[in-house]
């Protein structure tokens, strides 16, 4: 009778274990991931503002809380330093001293193919290339009958129409859960069947590896 009691007991604390991990776990790395983040961001003025206050013969070590708020003050530097070169590029002498500088790394050995690599990313995915990816669409692959999603990154013709005698669609499939990654397929265009759903939906849907499905294809699906 014992034993049935504490079987129960440790049964019900397990449980209570694992609900309370899964309402924790999401705020959890959410706080770990911005406090990651604030600390690579504040990282290239920190250690100037510790230098500064050490030749002003300022110091503050003992203070309670000194190391966060160095953090958060360099963090917040960092930010208006990016900013001001933000509005800086947008005037002629800006977007001539950008010319001069990616013209100059662009030429440099071994700084140009790391360069150009980075460039290429980050123009790929940043919000003034948001255009790159028009519309998600299902697309059979790594095979006949297994489907997944990907987005259509061109439809223009290439050489590429000529070399097979039909009319592609360039495709990006992304890789789960981290979409940065993929491969770059060349589709007939009657083999693509496009999805009713917008570029952010179908990211979510590949990043939570199918567990986040849009409204849309529910409903879809239901009728």
């Amino acid at each position: 009778m014992e034993n049935k009691h504490e079987n129960r007991f440790w049964s019900a604390a397990r449980r209570a274990f694992v609900t309370g991990l899964i309402l924790c776990l999401p705020v959890t790395v959410t706080a770990y991931l911005i406090l990651w983040f604030i600390d690579i961001v504040a990282s290239p003025a920190r250690g100037i503002i510790k230098s500064t206050l050490d030749a002003l013969g300022i110091n503050l070590s003992e203070t309670p809380f000194f190391d966060a708020s160095v953090t958060i003050v360099s963090a917040l530097l960092v930010v208006i330093f990016i900013t001001l070169i933000g509005l800086v590029s947008r005037n002629l002498f800006g977007k001539w001293f950008i010319g001069v500088l990616d013209h100059t790394l662009e030429r440099v050995p071994m700084v140009r193919s790391v360069y150009s690599s980075i460039k290429q990313i980050i123009d790929t995915f940043s919000v003034s290339k948001k255009e790159t990816f028009r519309q998600a669409a299902l697309v059979e692959f790594p095979r006949k009958g297994c489907w997944t999603i990907g987005f259509v990154t061109a439809t223009q013709p290439t050489k590429f129409c000529t070399l097979t005698g039909e009319k592609l669609t360039h495709v990006f499939v992304p890789t789960t859960p981290n979409p940065t990654g993929g491969y770059m397929i060349f589709v007939p265009a009657g083999d693509l069947t496009l999805l009713d759903i917008s570029v952010s939906e179908a990211m979510k849907m590949i990043v939570s590896g199918g567990a986040v499905i849009p409204e849309s294809l529910k409903i879809s699906a239901e009728k």
